[in-house]
């Protein structure tokens, strides 16, 4: 059958006018400003005495009957309760006609307000009556009673009413075919950016899975991928993997969500997530935990003894926040196995980090008890760093080698310009030095009025004592030694005084209130073993000793017996013990008026006679500031 240009031209028209027909018979059920009408209807209707206003409204029939409003805003009593910047409805002609296909709405730029005055207490009866009294009901035309709606929003925000405060962002928002009742599938991007000292951490959660909403309650199964964006920070959660079911109160923005955390395949973590528009908890139970999806806060958690975060952990996670706050309680404790650091040596242990807000405490144990660590700190997390803090570092029947490197020398705490205040205490119990047992403890701190350090150590006819105060400008120090083994991992008494080895005897006294040779001080100490010392008062003696080509280097027994004051060092006696034993005495002086000058003796040698040598070279570091 052959059929003619003509007949072809009839039939497509014929087509066209029927089709013509369905769309002008299926749009004329709808009209845009009964549209609108509806949708100012069922929200106000939800939101008893608001009010929905619309700006400009614009539409289009073709395939689509496409209705696009922009800045839609709902106030009650002079508050915004929310707003949309853009809004576009499209609305097949099959649909309107057969009661069946999908709808698309798309948004873009929604803001929703939530009330909150933290200094009214709600009404536990009322709250309840709401809670299970108030659903959100809409009414749609039978026309779309059937219908599906796809639902594309964008930048999303809840705000507090108040201060338009953002609590929470969603960059995207995705839900095919939403039918009350009927199961649908989304998707959802939450931004997540965090600033901290000085640096920014983004990363988006992406939430894939589906919905069944009821007029009350909507259930959901989702999955959860956690995607680093591009930058240079060092948060990476990409292998993190949420699993959860959740029910959502769209009436109260009330959700309750269990959730499963993995990585690799393996659940590390399981908890529960909580949020409405006043509170959000989450609480985690954590085994094999990755530490390094912490290491934002490391250096909140690490101290000069925990050097390196790595492993896994297990213990648990609290999160909280409410409205009236600007930053999330934590609490939580974790447990994880790592060594410590002491010096240049290690021991394995079990670390245990507490968290309560602000207060964390961090506590390490070794397998036989032989080295502890507790230190609890206050976090200024405004600034990202340790504000204060208390610790305490024990060692039993360990030699005392293993913890003497750990100990801050006087220099460093007399010095440091380091506005932290801390206490911190060292103990040795039973400690071995040349087979030789030393008990005792050390401790020394900064305080808002005062600076400190204190030792008392004792050993097997050996003691070493010593005081250092700063207070209101005045500095104290006195030390009383006796018979006390030095060695190179001694470094208390650093800057003044170390050394390879040696024995102390003898006392130190000084005052003094911003430069030492300002002061008065005192010394009448007896070095014996003595070999490679240096320091402020090894280095004093060894130039007092070249000014007559002396080498005090090999010489392992000295004494020093000298005073300070008015900044003039009365040199009363300094024994050099060699195989013909050397005395200098003689006057320094810190000042160029003060005439300096030294005086040679040795009081074995008969047939030698003193010899004095005035200085021009002022020996005293009038630049060195204790």
């Amino acid at each position: 059958m052959k059929f003619s240009l003509k007949t072809i031209a009839v039939i497509w028209v014929v087509l066209l006018l029927v089709v013509g027909g369905f769309i002008y018979s299926a749009y004329s059920r709808l009209k845009p400003d009964t549209f609108v009408t509806l949708v100012k209807e069922q929200i106000e209707k939800n939101y008893p005495g608001a009010e929905l206003s619309v700006g400009e409204v614009d539409y289009s029939m073709t395939v689509d009957f496409s209705l696009h409003m922009k800045t839609l805003m709902l106030t009650r009593g002079g508050k915004v309760l929310g707003s949309i910047a853009d809004m576009e409805v499209k609305i097949p002609w099959w649909l309107l006609l057969l009661n069946r296909g999908s709808a698309h709405i798309n948004i873009s730029g929604l803001e929703i307000f939530v009330e909150h005055d933290p200094e009214k207490l709600p009404d536990p009866v009322q709250e309840a009556e709401n809670k299970n009294s108030r659903t959100i009901r809409v009414v749609l035309p039978n026309y779309l009673a059937d219908a599906k709606f796809t639902i594309k929003a964008k930048n999303i925000s809840f705000r507090d009413i108040a201060t338009s405060r953002r609590y929470i962002r969603l960059s995207k928002l995705l839900v095919r075919e939403f039918q009350y009742g009927k199961n649908s599938a989304f998707e959802l991007n939450i931004p997540i950016e965090i600033n901290h000292r000085g640096a920014q951490y983004t990363s988006d959660l992406w939430l894939f899975g589906d919905v069944t909403p009821e007029q009350n309650m909507w259930l959901l199964n989702y999955r959860g991928e956690f995607r680093t964006r591009d930058s240079q920070d060092k948060m990476q959660m990409e292998d993190l993997i949420i699993d959860g079911k959740a029910s959502f109160n769209p009436s109260h923005l009330n959700v309750e969500s269990t959730l499963d955390l993995l990585v690799e395949k393996e659940s590390v973590g399981k908890g529960s997530f909580k949020a409405n528009d006043n509170l959000l908890n989450i609480d985690l139970k954590l085994h094999k935990f990755p530490l390094s999806f912490i290491e934002m806060v490391d250096q909140e958690l690490k101290n000069p003894f925990l050097k390196e975060i790595s492993g896994t952990s297990s213990g648990h996670i609290k999160l909280s926040k409410s409205a009236d706050q600007d930053f999330t309680q934590l609490k939580g404790r974790l447990d994880f196995d790592g060594p410590i650091t002491l010096g240049e040596a290690s021991i394995n242990g079990k670390w245990k980090l507490i968290a309560d807000g602000s207060k964390w405490e961090t506590s390490f144990i070794s397998p036989k008890g032989e080295v502890s660590f507790f230190r609890r700190s206050l976090i200024d997390f405004s600034r990202g760093i340790i504000s204060q803090y208390n610790q305490e570092l024990g060692f039993s029947g360990v030699d005392f080698a293993l913890g003497s490197p750990t100990l801050l020398s006087l220099g460093h705490l007399i010095n440091d310009p380091s506005t932290i205040f801390f206490n911190s205490t060292v103990s040795f119990k039973k400690c071995l030095q040349d087979k030789k047992i030393i008990d005792g403890e050390v401790k020394y701190g900064v305080s808002p009025d005062q600076r400190f350090y204190t030792s008392h150590l004792v050993g097997e006819g050996s003691s070493l004592n010593m005081n250092y105060q700063e207070k209101n400008a005045l500095h104290q120090l006195s030390l009383d030694a006796h018979n006390f083994p030095v060695t190179e991992n001694f470094q208390m008494l650093d800057p003044y005084f170390k050394a390879k080895n040696a024995v102390l005897t003898g006392k130190f006294e000084g005052k003094w209130t911003t430069v030492w040779h300002d002061g008065t001080w005192l010394s009448t100490l007896d070095l014996s073993k003595l070999d490679k010392a240096s320091g402020l008062l090894p280095d004093l003696i060894s130039k007092a000793a070249q000014q007559y080509n002396l080498d005090t280097a090999g010489l392992v027994h000295q004494s020093w017996m000298f005073s300070h004051k008015n900044k003039v060092t009365n040199v009363t006696s300094v024994q050099l013990d060699g195989t013909d034993p050397a005395k200098i005495s003689g006057s320094l002086s810190a000042g160029a008026k003060t005439p300096s000058y030294l005086i040679l003796n040795y009081p074995k040698n008969k047939l030698w006679k003193p010899v004095r040598k005035d200085l021009t070279d002022h020996l005293i570091p009038t630049k060195e500031v204790p």
